[in-house]
């Protein structure tokens, strides 16, 4: 046990990926281990540590995903006189901080990849005269490297066997309870001692092991050892399976053992499909799944314990696509069960959820997900260039904005923080070069805005989209916003209590009290209502009775009904996204009905609606953002945000009809390329001029 006084040090090295923990050891571990190791010292030596990253990047990522969150890494060292020390490391009051490995790079300085599996095997036989050669690698990758990746997948089975009562831990001197893995080799005696089921062979008192390698070899066929080296005690038997199963199964490298003896050499492979191993190769599965054979990638990026967050936009498209969601989000309900601290599982698990239609679920499991920990991060895919600090709340996929979309395979690293009215806010909030807030507008956010707005003030980091002017993006905020502006009809929208809605069912004359520039038909929503749903025409009083039926909500929007239809007969409605004031199109719909929603306006059954869209993003600067030039130009100065979403039409008469302002609108590049061949280059722009707006941000610190 590593005693440390440097919590610091371990607290970052934790936050890395598993694959970049890695160095010199740190003074305050050579000294924290003198007492034990008198000649120990820390040693700089880049192309050591070269090898140690290149080890730790060739581990199966389901390994690296298990190491995650307990791993502290490998630290370089002299003097340990030993190749390698895995150890836990707690703090002077005994507080576990998590298991670190020293390596020692003098004692490692020649090895190879088969030169080391073949002394490491031989030294189950410190008597015996035979030669001992066993093949990891081909000729061509048996290199130091490969030989430390190797010892690393034994000691990740030495670090990832603590506390998991898989076997007694080996710091507890004693057996205590119930493993899971020990009885498939060991028994434990009644004074407490743990002991083969049966010996691999006549074992020598004074050195533990058996005299005659070939023997040893042989008799593995009848046991649920896989080497002579593991059935030295539990903990090398776990460290053995762990290592072998990882290199065998999970890499599909080989592992070829030859004995020589006399004229006749006798050579042993492990076979895990041999029924002899079946319990081991069992629970080996379960705990770190074969996810390199899993045929679908998302599938096995979801199956991998404490895996890198999958995301918004990768379960989205694939639902997009009609593709199976059950696979993912059995394999994640699976990770959440199996640990509960596996917070991307459940913050994935609840995307797959609302996916398939459980929304109610999915708000439960997205909160405990935030319970668990506020703060997830995707990197970015081609090289991190920026980093984004995004303050998100809790909700559904239209409550925030979907920024994912926005920076799909970009350079943009996201750091996502959730901030809710129920836990405490950060001190101390994730490196990142400039702040967006992604919260949507709505009565339970709109607390949290106001809170937002004081939290920000003085940020030392640029912040795109202030809460204060989120916050105005209710629909009768965006109305009152907007009002007067020349070429712009926007219907006065008022918000109504249920009791309101009856009593104008049944006197039609309060109307005019109620909304001043109302007339029947009316359009009425349930407030917070999206995608239409419960959004109605009405076009009597009486239908107005009859929705109160029908829609059990206890507060509504209420507004005039105008009739856009174009000269085509058909009704068009435009998403347009201002990005720094500059209009973009992010599709255009047009439909027989008057509630246009590009998913039911028929737009993959119709080659001429398609047509229509094409003809509107190709021309959209000449024609629609030229005609409402000076209307959108004001939009943006009266709404205040720099990035933010607008669903409008146009009037028989030529006025910009705007239904909706909103920074939390989906706009995506997710539709079928062969479909619709003009939207990705549409869609494209829009990306482009976000990533600018970052970048714009970043300059002006």
């Amino acid at each position: 046990m590593i005693i440390s006084p440097d919590t610091g040090f371990w607290n970052e090295a934790i936050q890395q990926p598993t694959e970049r923990r890695h160095g010199p050891a740190p003074d305050h571990l050579v000294a924290a281990l003198r007492a034990s190791h008198a000649g120990l010292s820390t040693v700089d030596a880049p192309g050591f540590d070269a090898d140690v990253a290149q080890a730790l990047g060739d581990l199966p990522p389901a390994v690296l995903a298990r190491l995650h969150t307990c791993w502290l890494g490998a630290y370089v060292v002299e003097g340990l006189e030993r190749e390698a020390l895995t150890d836990l490391v707690v703090t002077a009051k005994g507080e576990f901080l998590g298991i670190a490995t020293l390596l020692d790079a003098g004692e490692l300085a020649n090895v190879t990849a088969n030169g080391w599996a073949s002394t490491r095997a031989s030294a189950a036989f410190p008597a015996s005269p035979s030669l001992i050669e066993v093949r990891v690698e081909d000729e061509a990758a048996d290199t130091r490297a490969n030989a430390l990746r190797l010892l690393l997948l034994h000691e990740a089975g030495k670090a990832l066997a603590a506390g998991r009562r898989f076997i007694p831990d080996w710091w507890a001197g004693a057996v205590h309870g119930e493993y899971t893995f020990l009885p498939l080799s060991w028994r434990v005696d009644d004074s407490g001692a743990v002991l083969p089921i049966a010996p691999l062979v006549p074992v020598d008192d004074a050195t533990r092991a058996s005299p005659d390698a070939a023997a040893a070899y042989r008799a593995l066929e009848d046991t649920a050892w896989l080497t002579p080296f593991g059935a030295q005690g539990p903990l090398d038997d776990f460290a053995e399976a762990f290592a072998l199963y990882a290199h065998i199964m999970l890499s599909d490298r080989p592992y070829a053992v030859r004995v020589f003896e006399g004229a006749t050499p006798y050579d042993y492979a492990p076979r895990w499909d041999a029924p002899r191993l079946a319990g081991k190769l069992a629970l080996l599965k379960r705990f770190v799944p074969d996810v390199a054979h899993e045929a679908d990638p998302q599938v096995a990026a979801a199956a991998l314990p404490f895996a890198p967050l999958v995301g918004t936009a990768p379960l989205m498209r694939r639902a997009f696509n009609k593709q199976d969601m059950a696979p993912v989000a059995q394999a994640l309900l699976a990770r959440a069960e199996a640990d509960q601290m596996d917070a991307n599982a459940y913050l994935d698990f609840a995307i797959t959820l609302q996916l398939t239609g459980d929304r109610d679920v999915a708000m439960d499991v997205q909160a405990e997900a935030v319970r668990i920990r506020p703060h997830y991060t995707l990197p970015a895919r081609q090289g991190e260039m920026l980093r984004l600090l995004v303050i998100m709340g809790l909700g559904d996929l239209m409550a925030n904005t979907p920024i994912e979309f926005l920076l799909e395979d970009s350079d943009v690293t996201l750091e996502f923080l959730y901030v809710t009215a129920d836990a405490p806010w950060p001190d101390v909030v994730p490196e990142h070069d400039v702040m967006m807030v992604c919260m949507g507008e709505n009565d339970v956010n709109q607390p949290l805005l106001a809170r937002l707005s004081e939290w920000i003030a003085g940020w030392p980091r640029p912040v795109i989209n202030g809460p204060d002017r989120i916050a105005v993006l209710s629909r009768d905020g965006v109305c009152n916003a907007l009002c007067g502006i020349d070429g712009v009809e926007m219907p006065q929208t008022v918000r109504l209590s249920r009791e309101q809605l009856a009593a104008l069912a049944a006197a039609p004359d309060l109307l005019r009290d109620l909304l001043p520039d109302g007339a029947f038909p009316l359009i009425v929503r349930p407030l917070g209502s999206h995608a239409g749903h419960d959004l109605d025409k009405i076009d009597t009083p009486a239908v107005l009775a009859a929705y109160l039926e029908r829609v059990p909500a206890e507060r509504f929007y209420l507004s005039r009904f105008v009739d856009y239809r174009g000269a085509n007969g058909l009704f068009g409605k435009y998403r347009v996204v201002l990005v720094e004031g500059v209009p973009y199109l992010a599709h255009f719909a047009s439909s027989e009905h008057w509630m246009v929603h590009y998913l039911n306006a028929g737009m993959g059954e119709s080659e001429a609606k398609r047509a229509l869209e094409a003809e509107a993003m190709a021309q959209f600067d000449a024609t629609f953002a030229a005609r409402h030039r000076a209307a959108l130009a004001e939009i943006d100065r009266r709404i205040g945000l720099s990035y933010v979403g607008m669903d409008c039409a146009e009037t028989p008469d030529g006025k910009l009809l705007v239904f909706e302002v909103d920074n939390a609108m989906i706009v995506h590049a997710m539709d079928d390329e062969a479909m619709y061949p003009y939207k990705k280059p549409a869609m494209r722009k829009i990306f482009t001029a976000f990533r600018q707006l970052l970048e714009n941000a970043r300059t002006r610190r």
